[in-house]
């Protein structure tokens, strides 16, 4: 009985999830390079998926993280009417929207009547998720001595498919309820980005597929 017992809390301990914990030396110098790895890389292809009080916004495009420049097709899920999907097109201040019946980025990108807007700082989930994305790409990279003293951590090892990744939660903003959480493969490239967006409960996910196609400006945003 005793045998059995001390076997039991053995495997017990062997399958248990390790608890989150401060990042090492490593971790931090990995972490900070993300931004500069987008840089790097220039234009990323991604997917998106981004809860929101009128249904999951589904986003399928590409992000230029050097000129902050992103253009995708989106539609919202379990709809099918021509107001539920088209071709939305950002930067750091504006976003520009045309209906279109197609998912995903159309190119070369049609000259239609793009509606313009800026992005609004709150209360969109929408806009938060371009933010976002627009805002992944640095020159440089930050400083791996003050994430150490951060409240970064490192969550788990978990998978993409066959790629093997790291998951890491990114120091608390000020007046932010959750953080992000940065999903890095041993080369430190990012996989997946997981955020809260507005009053969501369900995290909006952010897939990066590789390196895309340039993403020309559309006249309306270039000034």
């Amino acid at each position: 009985m005793k045998k059995a017992l001390a076997l039991l809390l053995v495997l017990s301990a062997c399958s248990a999830t390790p608890d989150p914990r401060p990042l090492s030396i490593p971790e931090a110098e990995r972490l900070a390079l993300v931004r500069f790895s987008n840089y790097t890389t220039g234009t990323s292809g991604f997917t998106a998926s981004v809860p929101s009080p009128g249904g999951k916004l589904v986003l399928d495009g590409r992000v230029d993280f050097v000129n902050h420049l992103g253009y995708a097709g989106m539609r919202t899920d379990g709809r099918d009417d021509q107001f539920s999907r088209g071709l939305v097109q950002w930067n750091l201040g504006r976003m520009a929207f045309a209906m279109n019946p197609s998912t995903k980025p159309v190119d070369p990108i049609p000259v239609v009547d793009w509606q313009i807007r800026d992005l609004r700082e709150r209360g969109s989930e929408l806009d938060g998720a371009l933010r976002l994305l627009v805002n992944l790409g640095s020159d440089r990279p930050e400083n791996p001595q003050l994430l150490l003293q951060s409240s970064a951590r490192w969550l788990r090892s978990d998978r993409i498919g066959e790629t093997a990744v790291d998951i890491f939660e990114g120091p608390k903003k000020d007046n932010a309820d959750a953080r992000l959480r940065y999903w890095l493969d041993q080369d430190g490239k990012l996989r997946r980005l997981e955020a809260k967006l507005g009053n969501q409960e369900e995290l909006a996910v952010f897939d990066f597929t590789g390196s895309g196609d340039p993403v020309k400006v559309i006249p309306p945003l270039a000034s």
